[in-house]
């Protein structure tokens, strides 16, 4: 469907009853019924499910009768309704209780009953038959005796200069003998009363034709309504608001005008703080929960934000990136991208990347299931770098450097390790930590030259041994393979990380606690000690607030308490300690370690008071040995300095200084678990090795170097060899992939109830159902200059408030294209949409959307599918421009109206239907098992498994497999898409009987799982493809989209595929396609704006006949 930006004419659809006892059919009949009787207004009689059914009763109320209830079923929910107002699909409005509309979409046309009438479009005919009886007996208006002066008062009213936008529109008759009615039945107490109702029906009804009805309103006659604030009544106003924190919404508006109280031009409704209207310059912007007024501003660690106008300008600082790897199998990037993965073996960590040996790096050395055991720092030997290592407290130890790393290794509960590099290395690293480069998608990147799909397959490719054997893939959850009590204890200490009133809430303004509890789970259930690796999973979300500036007290008192009540008797457990200045060496000759900070640590210290000495006690001051140059002096000891003698005391001189150079200190004997090596030795063993020249060939034999093979995704591949990357082809050479450098097309992905993938890769679920924009390039600065808008209108599908896409509409420019969702059930075809300004739209019309996106939309568009910059870090901007982390809030700030409720917190389906997760855990088990092995090296299918469970949980109230189907065939697609073909239907599972569309006695229809080869059709006769789409499941060509998975095998004398018909016809059948994309059969007249001229459509010519 597609139409300007604004819903057209459509008074033909809208059913009404005002003042006096007036109604106004769908078919414009307008008749009295003065009852006070409950009466059907409008149901759907033909057929053999009601889906709707709308009653309406009157009262008289100080002589006036008004409106008192309204009951609606709405497939099969029963709503009652007293004044106010609501909107819902078939758009029932009361105001006030004078005014009652219902608004029909056409697709019940000719099928309904009731007071409405009929719906077909013809007046009087057969309007109050329901059933085959007569259900009413009324008419339109009997003429009634003219009283003086009656009837020209009502024409004169009706046809004044307010309406001349209406007289070519609306016919008056029907309304002049409602006002004569009304003057005729109202006595003077109520004169105004009546008359004043049927002009604004009038009024609105012009409206609805698409008119523009000026003020008709006086102080004397009909006076204007009483605005709040500093509102403005208007006859025909925007009744999309614009507001502060949207003030683009009327921009998007699809209703003609309404009557009421609007907002004076060139200003806004503060919705923000409620003052009514102000100009967009004084709007107010909130952040967490607070106020802040224009020109305010508040800082975080990493950046500093200002409200202009109700939009949030931040300006980034230099932080340095931080890499953590903890429990031991959970690693976060420089660039913040999370995965886990255990190896038997050491791995680089983090590394510049320059070739071997000129390099410095970091290894995790033998890495087992649960526990981080060694970690090998290997650095240049440079005299100006220095490099220091101090106990902070017993929980941590610090390791500085000078040259721009900073690591902090948690001894306790169990080892994790956290990095911070400085910004001068970003983009010059490699490892396990990524390239920090700000770029989440390309952190699996290996030297090889190409992106590996799964954290299994890039971690395989940092092993420091070759000897090690590959880490396999495991899907297995540790929590679901616990039948003790193992699951219910990770559960019950886990979900207070995510409590929105607990200890950690404090925080969850700045850090999603989600994948810190999962971790949580994670390492409870898998680990032999579930309490040490608890809390190491709830003390790295700590961590993580404490970097971010919140700092978490008194946390400890009810969880994980063993180890702050568990400290020496000298020491005592402090929850933040951010220098190492409480030791003798610091007391007594204070050097530059004393001065080093760093982010907020907890364990035990000493007492305020006491220093700690050599030996690791807490002692007072006067204990304390003196140092010189790092070495104590005992007391009584002489030492020389600048010729003048100095006698060690109890107390400390005051001149030493102490560095400690990289190539001096030895810190075996401090901590055994930390190596620190000058250059990086090698083994040398005995056996048999390759010659000079050749190296081993991973397979017993030695080869020459050029020879070696590449590898990608768990496959490997000759010198010589070809694979496809993305819209690029790489060829392998030198152990290396040389790729083409095409640009492709960024793609977000929304499939089953809302689960979404950014641009950039974000993943995030947001279960919303109202109409939210999913991406636009009308943002931040380009305001004035976008070109498209995509928005998609969502409704709950299941009890546990599951969301289905009910509509898409694509605004380009001012155009609208609007995409409904497929009402037959056993046909489904697949909506492929292109721009000509690099958009491309799939959509299976339920719960599976695609937007593709040119490269030049980079950093240039908004919404809930990111910002496409390759950073999914901010993919959570608002629409006020405010980085948020939770998906609630960002999901919810994308809505179009801001009257739509916003969506609350996340639904755990499963828990609320436990008697579904077994079934659903084994069904959707497809996803992991052997059916789709060819895949699991390509895309990781975690997460998709995970979504299929929670969907499959969702969808109860019928449609269960629909479900489960739409969410493996999303895994099938993404592997599809990764260049793995997977044929997962069967007979049992989500089948297709592709020969139900065939006619008798004929193969026509097939199945296949990737689609068919580009075929010529109707629309695209040429039978040309996209290079930006795979063949997808379901689809013939880039134009339209065939029914799921089956395919039609045209014949050679039929060789076109008619997408409208469905079926195989010869060229001269196809007939032609207009501009506008409107199909026309051979011979069929077409509309012109050509004078003078008739057209027609002949298929066997390259354009419309002219006759």
């Amino acid at each position: 469907d597609r139409r300007p930006n604004l819903s057209p004419i459509h008074n033909g659809q809208v059913c009404s009853t005002w003042g006096n006892y007036h109604f106004k059919t769908f078919d414009g009949d307008i008749f009295q019924l003065p009852s006070t009787c409950n009466y059907v207004v409008t149901s759907l009689c033909h057929s053999s499910y009601e889906d709707f059914n709308i009653q309406m009763r009157r009262q008289v109320v100080n002589n006036q009768p008004t409106i008192s209830k309204i009951a609606m079923k709405l497939d099969g929910t029963v709503v009652e309704l007293s004044k106010g107002s609501v909107v819902v699909k078939c758009r029932p409005k009361m105001s006030n209780g004078l005014l009652f509309q219902v608004e029909m979409d056409i697709k019940f046309r000719n099928k309904t009953c009731g007071l409405c009438g009929d719906f077909n479009g013809i007046q009087q005919f057969d309007e109050f038959y329901s059933h085959g009886t007569f259900s009413l007996t009324l008419s339109t208006h009997q003429p009634l005796p003219i009283i003086w002066n009656t009837k020209p008062v009502c024409e004169q009213l009706l046809s004044g200069p307010a309406f001349s936008s209406c007289k070519d529109l609306l016919a008056i008759d029907s309304f002049v003998e409602a006002c004569v009615s009304d003057l005729c039945h109202c006595d003077n107490s109520t004169k105004s009363f009546c008359l004043c109702n049927t002009i604004s029906e009038y009024s609105r009804q012009c409206v609805h034709a698409g008119g523009k009805p000026k003020q008709w309103r006086t102080e004397q006659f009909c006076c204007k309504h009483t605005c709040p604030f500093n509102m403005e009544y208007q006859e025909c106003g925007n009744p999309c608001v614009d507001t502060c924190s949207n003030p683009e919404r009327g921009q998007l508006c699809e209703e003609h005008c309404s009557d009421g109280c609007f907002c004076p031009p060139g200003t806004v409704f503060d919705d923000v703080n409620k003052n009514g209207c102000i100009a967009l310059s004084q709007c107010s912007c909130r952040h967490n929960g607070k106020t802040y007024a224009p020109g305010e501003s508040f800082s975080s660690t990493c950046k500093d934000c200002s409200c202009d106008g109700g939009q949030w300008k931040c300006v980034d600082k230099d932080c340095p990136g931080t890499c953590a790897v903890e429990g031991g199998s959970h690693i976060n990037t420089y660039d913040g991208k999370a995965y886990t993965f255990h190896g038997d073996c050491s791995y680089v960590l983090t590394k510049v990347n320059i070739p071997f040996p000129h390099q410095s790096s970091v290894c995790i050395h033998e890495t087992c299931v649960l526990q981080l055991k060694h970690i090998i720092v290997w650095g240049i030997h440079n005299d100006n770098w220095e490099l220091t290592i101090f106990r902070a407290s017993s929980f941590f130890i610090i390791v500085q450097t000078t040259f721009g790393l900073q690591l902090e290794i948690q001894l306790s509960p169990i080892m994790q390790v956290y990095i911070a590099a400085s910004t001068v290395w970003q983009q010059r690293t490699c490892g396990l930590c990524g390239n920090f480069n700000n770029n989440q998608g390309d952190d699996f990147k290996v030297l090889s030259g190409v992106t590996e799909g799964t954290a299994i397959g890039f971690a395989n490719t940092w092993k420091t041994r070759a000897s090690c054997p590959d880490i396999k893939s495991s899907f297995e959850s540790p929590c679901s393979l616990s039948l003790d009590n193992g699951k219910k204890y990770a559960q019950h200490w886990c979900s207070q990380l995510a409590d929105p009133k607990g200890l950690f809430a404090k925080c969850h303004t700045a850090i999603s606690p989600d994948m810190y509890k999962e971790n949580c789970m994670y390492d409870s259930c898998n680990c032999e000690k579930s309490e040490d690796c608890m809390c190491a999973a709830v003390s790295s979300y700590v961590h993580a607030c404490a970097a971010e500036g919140i700092q978490l007290s008194g946390w400890r008192d009810s969880i994980c308490n063993k180890y702050s009540t568990s400290c020496p008797s000298t020491m005592v457990y402090s929850y933040s300690i951010k220098s190492s200045d409480r030791s003798c060496r610091c007391y007594s000759d204070s050097d530059f370690t004393c001065s080093i900070t760093f982010e907020p640590v907890d364990g035990c210290v000493c007492s305020e008071g006491t220093y700690l000495d050599d030996e690791g006690k807490c002692v007072p001051p006067a204990s304390c040995p003196c140092y010189y140059k790092g070495s104590v002096v005992s007391p009584g000891e002489v030492i020389s300095k600048d010729g003048t003698m100095w006698y060690g005391l109890s107390y400390s001189p005051t001149y030493t200084q102490a560095v400690y150079q990289f190539n001096t200190i030895f810190t075996q004997q401090i901590f055994k678990s930390i190596i620190f090596t000058l250059q990086i030795s090698t083994e040398c063993i005995s056996g048999c090795m390759c010659p000079s020249g050749l190296v081993s060939g991973g397979k017993g034999g030695c080869i020459k170097p050029d020879l070696c093979p590449c590898s990608h995704n768990g496959a490997t591949y000759q010198p010589g060899d070809r694979i496809k990357v993305d819209c690029n082809t790489c060829t392998c050479k030198d152990r290396k992939w040389q790729c083409t450098t095409n640009l492709c097309h960024g793609t977000c992905a929304i499939y089953g109830d809302g689960h979404y993938i950014t641009f950039d890769g974000k993943r995030f679920t947001f279960e919303g159902d109202c109409e939210y924009t999913l991406t636009k390039d009308y943002c931040e600065n380009n305001n004035a200059n976008g070109s498209f808008r995509v928005i998609t209108e969502n409704i709950p599908c299941g009890t546990t408030g599951t969301t289905c896409s009910k509509a898409i509409k694509l605004f380009l420019g001012v155009t609208r294209y609007l995409l409904p969702a497929w009402h037959i059930p056993l046909l489904k075809p697949r909506i492929l949409l292109f721009t000509n300004n690099g958009l491309i739209l799939m959509w299976d019309r339920k719960t599976s959307m695609f937007i593709k996106l040119n490269p030049q939309f980079k950093g240039h568009v908004c919404g809930l599918c990111g910002n496409y910059d390759g950073n999914a870090n901010n993919d959570f901007t608002t629409r006020s421009q405010a980085v948020v982390v939770n998906p609630l809030d960002f999901g919810n700030s994308w809505k179009v109206s801001a009257s739509c409720p916003d969506a609350k917190s996340k639904r755990s389906p499963c828990t609320a239907n436990p008697y579904r997760q077994s079934w659903s855990q084994k069904q959707c088990s497809i996803i992991q098992s052997k059916v789709f092995t060819d895949c699991h090296f390509k895309v990781d299918p975690s997460p998709f498994f995970d979504a299929c469970v929670t969907d499959s949980c969702a969808c109860d109230s019928g449609g269960d497999c629909e479900c489960f189907c739409t969410a493996v065939a999303a895994y099938a697609e993404a592997c599809n898409e990764a260049g793995a073909c997977i044929a997962w239907r069967s007979p049992q599972i989500c089948p297709l009987f592709c020969d139900y569309y065939n006619p008798p006695g004929e193969c026509e229809w097939h199945y296949k799982a990737c689609g068919a080869q580009c075929m010529k059709t109707c629309r695209n006769p040429s039978g040309s493809c996209s290079t930006q789409i795979p063949p997808l499941e379901g689809t013939v060509d880039i134009h339209l989209g065939s029914i799921l998975g089956c395919y039609p095998k045209c014949p050679p004398a039929q060789p076109f595929f008619d997408e409208d018909i469905m079926k195989c016809v010869e060229k001269e059948q196809c007939g032609c396609y207009g501009r506008d994309g409107k199909h026309y059969n051979n011979g069929e007249k077409v509309p012109t704006t050509e004078n003078c001229q008739t057209w027609y459509a002949f298929s066997n010519t390259d354009n419309l006949g002219l006759g």
